[in-house]
């Protein structure tokens, strides 16, 4: 794992085209709440919001594309935030060793100053507990939705 990464490994009970079917409906209501004119998901969309930030809650204006659909296996959107710093998001698709559906799901943040990555590298020590306790439970609902 990179140190500007931050992954998390889930393992679903829903079929991989369902859950990946239920991703991309969230997603597309997610992108039409922002974008009422989006009617489908495609490679290039990109919308623009205002999100806070993780640690220190100010408001940021963000533009959020994305940028790889490969169905039933992988699906990918980029964050472009000020001072141009980018996370990548991405959920893979795979098989365990031992034959098990897995959404590997990572987030890869580019900072593009040196103060920036110092900090970003500090704060994700600290943030990693609660990605992950934010990750299972946002795959969890995900894997339930699939499921029903």
């Amino acid at each position: 794992m990179r140190a500007d990464t931050l992954t998390y490994r889930y393992f679903y009970q829903a079929s991989p085209q369902k859950l990946f079917q239920t991703l991309l409906d969230q997603q597309l209501k997610y992108f039409q709440a922002h974008d009422a004119k989006i009617k489908n998901l495609h490679v290039g969309d990109e919308i623009q919001t205002t999100l806070k930030t993780k640690l220190q809650k100010l408001d940021s204006v963000i533009r959020m594309k994305i940028t790889k659909i490969d169905p039933g296996r992988e699906f990918q959107l980029q964050t472009l935030q000020s001072h141009n710093h980018t996370i990548t998001q991405t959920f893979k698709f795979e098989k365990s060793p031992n034959g098990r559906n897995q959404l590997l799901y990572s987030e890869q943040t580019n900072v593009q100053t040196v103060r920036g990555q110092s900090y970003f590298f500090l704060a994700a020590l600290l943030y990693k507990f609660f990605y992950n306790r934010g990750m299972k439970k946002r795959l969890q609902y995900l894997d339930q939705l699939a499921l029903s």
